[in-house]
């Protein structure tokens, strides 16, 4: 404990020598300045950040500089209360939310109103209500307002399609690479901050190379940009709190003096480690970008998209048709340049009111030609026209692909066979491509084989643009129907014991004479279905005098499985 004091006391001597020795001063909204760092060596992140080219943004490009914004609801559960119960905002009263914990319900959330009478996160709801008996209590539904927050979220990847939420009132974007396409961080970050106000939310947002200090501004600095290469400088004066650190072991630091970030920069890393376990580590070298901090978006990112930013709004479809061209023109020159196609693209419209409309489309085989991504989004926007619905009208839109995958150029020549059937072979899918889109994925399908035995069971019908990456399960050397039943019919049948073939049999009333059989053919049962009866059938090729042919079986090995086995017919031959 005296070590820990001693070195305290230097780290706070070093930190006082600093911060006479630099002045950090606020500049147009950026930080000037920079924080001396003597035993933290500055590493490559090895984190994928976002590149653009002539609009088109490809998100596993890492030659960016990593920018992030992150965004705080400090009363996300008020305001989003006020806003599912709008008498609630013409309340004198005070307003909490109260759930139960620990035997007793307890506050969970307050208004402004509450916060000044001096109520708090976990008092007992029954000491507010004696402070306060006009005091406005509601019951809290997280689910519900994790769900409110999530439909926010996305509403926000109208600024970068990775939006990462990772509690219920805090937002991380990834804007690397999107600057130019909104003119700047100061606009994203103030047209962010605005729209969020119109809509009835109070929120504090700020912009740094880390999530870490993007956060900790957004808590506890001033809101705003950080340039790069100074989010050491601008959380150094910011108290330990800003380092996303549990409150038992930010109360550890305070005791021993340590309150700032700042002062943790000079101290070394063992006694660090050995005093506080690995979590302050690692959460200031996430905050000065020494520590990798992946973020996982609430939905899968592209790993190309092409997007414009209407100086206009557009309501018609014919106008975002228009619109829709050059941005399938863009991405699909990408998709060359890389030697890559998709099989999922996705186009979202962007409101003015932040409402969100998404249309997919699918491809039966990687795509990347132009003409053909906009047959297919023109056919289904055409089929949305009744549900079409563009309030007061679309401000931006992105057309992303997803599914990609390498797609070899190939190069037709004059009398190629080959190149024939590879232009036939594209035909198909595109003629796939349109067929599923305009009847619906489901309503366009093939047959697959499954690896199975059991012929019943042995082919699936599956849509022609679902993903088929197993190789096809050949059913085998024995011979099969042409016609198979939906299930095997029971059928009376007289065979010799113990398995010889059927001499007579009888089907729905109709008797029948063997003239001659094949057989067996024996398959045993999946004994890892549940459905699984465990029996063994052994199949016959049966003909009949008249020339017809059945496929029969008898269940199960008489003496062995069952005492009186049971015959089926599954299947004709021509």
């Amino acid at each position: 404990m005296r070590a820990m004091k001693a070195l305290a006391r230097r780290a706070r001597a070093g930190a006082s020598r600093r911060r006479r020795a630099r002045k950090i001063h606020w500049i147009n909204g950026d930080w000037g300045g920079r924080a001396g760092m003597r035993l933290w060596r500055r590493a490559a992140m090895g984190i994928a950040a976002g590149g653009y080219w002539n609009g088109i943004m490809s998100t596993g490009d890492s030659s960016r500089p990593r920018r992030i914004l992150a965004a705080w609801f400090p009363r996300w559960p008020i305001d989003h209360l006020k806003k599912i119960q709008p008498s609630l905002e013409a309340a004198s009263a005070p307003i909490v939310l109260h759930e139960k914990t620990k035997s007793a319900l307890r506050i969970r959330a307050m208004d402004a109103r509450a916060a000044q009478l001096g109520f708090y996160q976990g008092q007992a709801l029954a000491d507010a209500r004696a402070i306060e008996p006009k005091l406005i209590a509601v019951e809290a539904g997280r689910e519900e307002e994790a769900r409110a927050f999530r439909r926010l979220a996305e509403e926000l990847m109208r600024y970068s399609p990775v939006v990462c939420v990772q509690e219920t009132g805090e937002v991380f974007i990834d804007i690397t690479g999107c600057q130019r396409l909104f003119g700047g961080e100061d606009v994203i970050l103030e047209d962010l901050t605005s729209r969020i106000r119109r809509a009835g939310y109070s929120a504090r947002a700020a912009i740094a190379d880390t999530a870490g200090a993007a956060w900790a501004l957004a808590r506890y600095g001033e809101e705003g940009v950080v340039e790069q290469g100074a989010h050491d400088a601008a959380i150094a004066s910011l108290p330990v709190e800003a380092l996303r650190l549990p409150p038992a072991l930010s109360d550890r630091l305070r005791r021993l003096g340590l309150k700032r970030v700042e002062q943790l920069y000079g101290m070394p890393r063992a006694p660090l480690t050995a005093r506080f376990t690995k979590t302050l580590l690692l959460r200031l070298g996430q905050a000065l970008g020494m520590e990798p901090e992946p973020l996982t978006p609430i939905s899968p990112a592209p790993l190309y998209y092409s997007q414009r930013k209407l100086a206009e709004p557009v309501s018609t479809l014919e106008a975002v048709k228009s619109i829709l061209a050059p941005l399938a023109q863009d991405l699909a020159g990408a998709l060359v340049r890389d030697a890559a196609g998709a099989r999922r693209f996705e186009v979202s419209l962007f409101r003015v009111d932040n409402h969100v409309t998404r249309v997919q489309v699918g491809a039966s085989a990687p795509a990347r030609d132009a003409v053909h991504i906009m047959r297919l989004f023109s056919n289904r926007l055409d089929d949305l026209q009744d549900d079409y619905d563009a309030g007061f009208g679309f401000e931006l839109l992105r057309l992303s692909a997803f599914e990609v995958r390498p797609l070899a150029v190939r190069q037709r020549a004059a009398f190629d066979l080959k190149s024939d059937r590879a232009a036939q072979d594209e035909a198909l899918a595109e003629l796939k491509d349109r067929l599923s889109n305009w009847l619906g994925e489901k309503n366009v399908c093939r047959m697959r084989f499954r690896d199975t035995h059991l012929p019943e069971r042995a082919a699936v019908f599956t849509p022609v643009i679902a993903p088929d990456d197993k190789p096809e399960h050949s059913p085998g050397a024995g011979a099969r129907p042409v016609k198979l039943l939906p299930r095997p019919e029971e059928i009376e049948a007289i065979a010799e014991v113990p398995d010889g073939p059927p001499l007579r049999f009888k089907w729905r009333r109709v008797a029948y004479a063997v003239a001659r059989a094949n057989g067996p053919e024996r398959i045993a049962d999946e004994w890892q279905r549940k459905e699984a009866s465990g029996a063994t059938r052994d199949y016959y090729r049966i003909e009949t005098p008249e020339g017809r042919r059945f496929w029969l079986f008898r269940e199960g090995l008489y003496g062995r499985e069952t005492a009186s086995p049971r015959w089926f017919l599954h299947g004709f031959f021509a």
